[in-house]
C-alpha cells in the first residue's frame, strides 16, 4: 500500500521501545494496562473509558511525565497532547495540544484534563476524546531522562541567529509546535537528510510528503539552534514548545536503543 511499502518510494519510521505486552495496572480510577520502559521513560496506556468526570488512569513510569498523546481508538477525536510547558488555566487545569491539527493551545476545562498529572497517574475528564464510555483509548506517556529525552519550551527572536535550545545531549529527532497560534507541529531527525545545513522536516498533523530545502534549524552536540524566521519555528516573541531524544544516549543501558535507527 502506498501508506508503507509503494514501490520505490522513501519511508520514515520513529520508535520507541516499552515492555512487551503490558501488565494490569490499578493505581487509578480507571484500570489500565501498561507497557512501560523506566530506563527510557516511556510508557503506553491502554484503558476503556467510563465518560465520567475526574477519572485517574496509572502510568506506571513512577515519575511524572512530562509529556502524554493520547487518542480514542473508538472514535473520530482528537489526538490530545498533554505538554508541562503549557501551563495550566486557572492555575490548576492543564492547557493542551492537539496533534492532528495546528490550533493554538487550548484552555483547559475539567471535562479534558481536570489536573496535571502525577508520578502514578494521568487525569482526564468526562470527553469522549479521552473517556469515551466503553472506548479503547490508548496513551503514550513520556518522562525526561538525563541524557537522552528532553521537552521543553522557548520565545522566538524573529531572527537567523534564533535561540539555542539546550537538551544536553545530540537530539536525533525533534519535534516543534508553536502554542500562541496556530501551526504546524514540525518533526526533524537525522535519518533523512542527515545534520545540517538543510534538516528537512514533515508534519505530524499532515500527510504532505517532506519539506525539503529549508534550514529551520541547526542541530547540534548539546541541543539545536533556531536558524529561520519562520513562524513555525521563531517568529519574534512567539511561543513553542518541543520534543527530543538522543542519537546516543547518555544512559548505559540497553532498554534505551536509540530511536529512528
Amino acid at each position: 500500500d502506498n501508506n508503507v511499502n509503494d514501490n520505490g518510494d522513501l519511508y520514515v519510521g520513529w520508535n520507541w521501545k516499552a515492555n512487551g505486552a503490558g501488565s494490569a495496572n490499578t493505581d487509578g480510577d480507571i484500570n489500565s494496562t501498561v507497557s512501560v520502559n523506566t530506563t527510557a521513560g516511556f510508557s503506553i496506556v491502554k484503558y476503556t473509558g467510563n465518560a465520567t468526570a475526574d477519572q485517574s488512569i496509572g502510568h506506571g513510569l513512577g515519575v511524572t511525565p512530562k509529556m502524554i498523546i493520547i487518542k480514542n481508538l473508538d472514535a473520530t477525536a482528537a489526538w490530545m497532547v498533554y505538554h508541562h510547558s503549557l501551563g495550566y488555566n486557572s492555575g490548576t487545569i492543564p492547557r493542551f495540544l492537539q496533534l492532528d491539527n495546528t490550533n493554538a493551545q487550548f484552555n483547559g476545562v475539567i471535562n479534558d484534563f481536570p489536573a496535571p498529572p502525577t508520578s502514578s497517574v494521568f487525569k482526564v475528564g468526562n470527553y469522549s476524546t479521552m473517556n469515551g464510555s466503553g472506548n479503547d483509548i490508548i496513551a503514550y506517556c513520556f518522562e525526561e531522562v538525563a541524557g537522552y529525552s528532553k521537552f521543553g519550551k522557548w520565545t522566538g527572536n524573529g531572527n537567523v541567529d534564533g535561540p539555542f535550545i539546550y537538551t544536553g545531549f545530540r537530539p536525533d529527532w525533534i519535534m516543534i509546535k508553536r502554542t500562541d497560534v496556530g501551526d504546524n507541529w514540525n518533526i526533524y531527525d537525522s535519518k533523512r537528510e542527515g545534520y545540517n545545513p538543510d534538516n528537512d522536516y514533515m508534519k505530524a498533523n499532515s500527510d504532505a510528503a517532506e519539506i525539503n530545502g529549508f534550514k529551520d534549524i541547526d542541530i547540534l552536540s548539546n541541543g539545536f539552534k533556531c536558524r529561520s524566521t519562520d513562524g513555525a519555528v521563531n517568529t519574534s516573541s512567539g511561543n513553542y514548545i518541543y520534543a527530543a531524544f538522543a542519537e546516543f544516549p547518555i544512559v548505559s543501558s540497553n532498554n534505551i536503543p536509540g530511536v529512528a535507527r
